[in-house]
């Protein structure tokens, strides 16, 4: 395995130099710096590329006897194969190289036309992300749905047929709830909204609370560090240097909050990997996107979404000014099911509601994969599907389809994931209270049980686990999104009685 690691070190070289030209361009480089970043990540993306796509690297991998190795080692030829032999390498080295300049200039451009709400400025890039992302799924192959390729690349073994029938039990439980609680009388609501939004915290403020909260929740900033960009992210280099952003508003304190909040929980998942992970590449980060967004959802929602999670930004805030609602007040504003068209501001009840709409849209696009889809007919198409599900129609596309930026990263089948995550943290949750005092752990500003529990289940295993591997090992049960559904319900009845 020596020499299979000499060509893993060269990988995680490429990887971290890309990964700190993609942060640069993100939080801080000049838009005019735009090609020349490019063009240096479409060299650096070939040479990675090379590194492992060569008969030389194939035959020593293909070569090994596999019975002498470690279980890790094992893990590492085996992702490897699936990685580089049945998705890399499948890709002509030209068209990869050119799909990475590509994405860099598309993300570049869907932020212009989202500040300018004109989506015409990004659907030609749009549609030539689709285009090519449809002809990968050919070079790659499928067996019965050309969707489920990208699926795979975010959840492992996700299907249109698992998430289906996942989407089917959202409709059908979410949608007539979501209709009876927006029956109720919000008065009341509306005028703890009106007195709370009435105060005003500085940017400056805002970075000072979002600091004090991480810190409270864990997050290492020997390891670490938080930076502002248009759309909040956490991308780390390895378990020493994970760096999260988040986006800060003058108007709305408690999005820059749960943005924190949200990619902190990301961010000690990536910090407590176990460090024998760390020369292996390919096993040292985390693990799915559904596992994953789990661990910043069960912070973001079940955790800090608790009555002893907003009590303690309640008292927070309350330390700058004033704010002119209780804190029970404060916890129903938290927690209102609202009419957003913003996904990442959308509240536990609709947030899954957003995510079927993407997959919708996604499976329509890329089910039909021998199809001419259109990219300037998705908007209406998303505008149709929010009106149609949540009764709202997006008044530009700055609200509506340029809201996120995932597409304009290639993210396609990534959305899925947010909701299966939101699942698997119900059912984490559930085990983690049978252990932990939760409430307690909040109310002394100590949550190193917590994230004992979280590291012990999930988070030291690095990417070396399959998602039904770590629930079963977590939970101790197989994946039941029927948790989710009684968190929600027995949550929210509660609240809107």
């Amino acid at each position: 395995m020596d020499k299979i690691y000499e060509y893993i070190r060269r990988d995680m070289a490429f990887s971290h130099a890309i990964t700190l030209l993609s942060w640069d361009l993100e939080t801080e480089a000049p838009v005019k710096a735009i090609d020349g970043i490019s063009n240096t990540m479409e060299v650096l993306t070939q040479l990675q590329y090379e590194n492992f796509v060569n008969d030389e690297f194939k035959k020593m991998l293909y070569d090994l006897d596999e019975d002498k190795l470690s279980e890790i080692d094992k893990k590492v030829v085996k992702k490897l194969k699936k990685d580089v032999f049945e998705k890399m390498s499948k890709i002509p080295k030209d068209e990869y190289a050119k799909y990475s300049s590509l994405v860099t200039k598309a993300t570049q451009k869907w932020e212009i036309a989202k500040n300018k709400e004109d989506y015409s400025l990004f659907k030609d890039y749009l549609q030539d992300l689709i285009d090519t992302n449809k002809k990968f799924i050919l070079y790659r192959g499928y067996k019965k749905n050309p969707y489920d390729v990208l699926l795979d690349d975010y959840e492992t073994n996700l299907t249109v047929e698992k998430a289906d029938k996942f989407f089917d039990l959202i409709r059908k439980e979410l949608i007539p709830f979501i209709k009876e609680i927006r029956s109720k009388d919000t008065t009341k609501l509306e005028d703890i909204k009106k007195r709370f939004y009435s105060v005003k915290f500085s940017i400056e403020e805002q970075r000072e609370i979002s600091k004090i909260l991480s810190n409270i929740m864990g997050f290492d900033y020997d390891k670490g560090v938080i930076k502002e960009s248009e759309h909040p992210f956490t991308t780390n280099m390895n378990n020493k240097d994970v760096r999260i952003t988040t986006h800060y508003y003058l108007d709305d304190v408690l999005s820059s909050i749960y943005s924190t909040v949200h990619e902190t929980g990301h961010a000690i998942y990536e910090q407590q990997v176990d460090d024998k992970y760390n020369d292996t590449g390919i096993l040292s980060g985390g693990s799915t996107m559904g596992i994953h967004e789990s661990q910043s959802r069960i912070y973001e929602n079940v955790i800090g979404k608790m009555k002893e999670f907003t009590d303690l930004i309640y008292s927070l805030l309350e330390k700058y000014r004033k704010l002119n609602i209780s804190k029970d007040e404060f916890y129903l504003l938290v927690n209102e099911v609202k009419n957003q068209y913003y996904r990442t501001e959308a509240d536990e009840v609709t947030y899954p509601i957003h995510v079927m709409i993407r997959y919708e849209i996604e499976k329509y696009i890329f089910s039909n994969i021998d199809t001419k889809i259109n990219a300037s007919d998705l908007e209406k198409m998303w505008n149709d599907l929010y009106e149609e599900y949540l009764g709202i129609r997006p008044k530009n596309a700055k609200e509506g389809i340029l809201q996120d930026s995932h597409w304009a990263g290639g993210a396609f089948g990534y959305f899925p994931s947010y909701a299966i995550a939101s699942a698997y943290a119900s059912q984490i949750y559930h085990a983690l209270e049978k252990k932990v005092d939760v409430k307690k752990a909040i109310e002394d500003k100590d949550f190193k049980k917590i994230n004992d529990f979280l590291r012990e289940g999930i988070h030291q295993y690095g990417n070396s686990k399959t998602p039904e591997e770590l629930i079963k090992l977590c939970t101790g049960e197989e994946f039941n999104p029927e948790y989710y559904i009684k968190y929600l319900k027995s949550k929210y009845e509660r609240i809107y009685k």
